[in-house]
């Protein structure tokens, strides 16, 4: 059916009246002779505008009954979004969550965010699953997801919940990483950071303080986002023409001082240590300590993430800052548009981090000239 310009100002009109809520979800729409007589055109125009809505999911037509809202509109009508973040008592991520209530409250929509504490990771995936079955029942318009990471059956937990969703059709928009193990993609849309670019800035830096010998620290379970930061370091010391191997990355537990000292054995021990996140980096300085290796005089050290704990260490951390607050912000502006055009291809929003330049990665000589940027 050939699409007209009031056809089309007409959808959007009655798109927007579905999204404020303004028909009741229990009776049937205007019908066509009616919004002939409301907008002043002909029932082809009606038709037109009519099918659009029905290809964005958003009505149904019941031959011999009307024009209803679908279960995708009903849905949006809610005015309501769910957040369910299992890191959310983390700093990073709550300053997300943050970012998440902000934009959407400044579009007339509410949040309802799963309590799901910092307990043991079963308890939290067992409350995930109870607050998505309350969401679909209350029939909020889209979701905002963290997937489990840290879990045994996290894949299981992962789909358990996105198929909920599928099933009422309520649209979601991931939240730092995809469910699916890299290089995999899924199609749902979402929101981070350029893990890569991040890792790969990182080992700029520290190159550009004198570092010949990089080692990228990373606790026994990394996130695959940590992993693509071990990556992006890789390109930027191989890039600068410097040694790396496989011996470059190093799983294990930041307090453990024995591993602390195999990092220093030979003649390849590191001058400069990028740790895979903020907290990893401050309890790796202890150690470091413990150990006789002085930052950042023996050795360089940084972080990721921006966390409050980068500056609460003596020496201060270096640190690559997330746009915690921004990466909620588009995130709604993602499932906004979801909830426009539901058919979209999904897409991925990755943002840039900032490097913070701080003591741990200035060497004595060299701090009088440094500057954040």
């Amino acid at each position: 059916m050939k699409t007209s310009g009031k056809s089309v100002e007409i959808s959007k009109r009655l798109r927007q009246e579905i999204f404020s809520g303004k028909f009741d979800i229990d009776r049937r729409l205007p019908s066509d002779r009616m919004l002939m007589r409301r907008f002043a055109v002909a029932r082809a125009t009606v038709q037109a505008a009519m099918k659009d809505l029905m290809d964005r999911h958003l009505v149904v037509r019941r031959p011999g009954y009307g024009t209803f809202l679908s279960d995708h509109a009903q849905t949006v009508a809610s005015g309501r979004f769910g957040i369910i973040v299992p890191d959310a008592y983390y700093p990073f991520y709550a300053q997300i969550c943050r970012g998440i209530d902000d934009a959407a409250g400044s579009k007339g929509w509410l949040t309802l965010s799963a309590a799901l504490g910092s307990s043991d990771m079963h308890d939290r995936a067992a409350k995930a699953l109870e607050f998505a079955g309350v969401c679909v029942r209350e029939k909020v318009g889209g979701i905002f997801f963290q997937p489990f990471q840290f879990l045994d059956d996290g894949a299981g937990v992962n789909l358990a919940i996105l198929g909920m969703f599928k099933k009422a059709d309520i649209p979601v928009v991931l939240l730092d990483s995809d469910f699916l193990p890299l290089p995999q993609r899924s199609d749902y849309d979402l929101v981070g950071i350029n893990n890569m670019q991040a890792g790969y800035e990182m080992a700029r830096h520290v190159i550009a303080q004198g570092a010949k010998r990089i080692l990228y620290f990373s606790n026994p379970l990394p996130a695959p986002t940590s992993l693509d930061r071990g990556n992006g370091v890789g390109v930027a010391v191989t890039e600068a023409g410097l040694r790396w191997t496989r011996e470059s990355i190093f799983f294990a537990d930041p307090c453990d001082v024995r591993a602390a000292r195999r990092v220093f054995e030979g003649k390849n021990r590191p001058d400069a240590i990028v740790a895979v996140n903020d907290y990893v980096a401050s309890l790796l300085l202890k150690t470091l300590k413990s150990i006789d290796r002085r930052v950042p005089d023996d050795v360089l050290l940084a972080g990721f993430n921006g966390d409050p704990v980068s500056e609460e260490t003596n020496p201060r951390l270096t640190t690559a800052v997330q746009p915690c607050h921004e990466l909620g912000v588009v995130a709604v502006g993602i499932m906004l548009q979801r909830i426009e055009n539901p058919r979209a291809a999904a897409r991925a929003v990755q943002l840039a981090v900032k490097i913070e330049t701080r003591e741990s990665t200035q060497r004595k000589q060299s701090a009088k000239g440094a500057k954040c940027r």
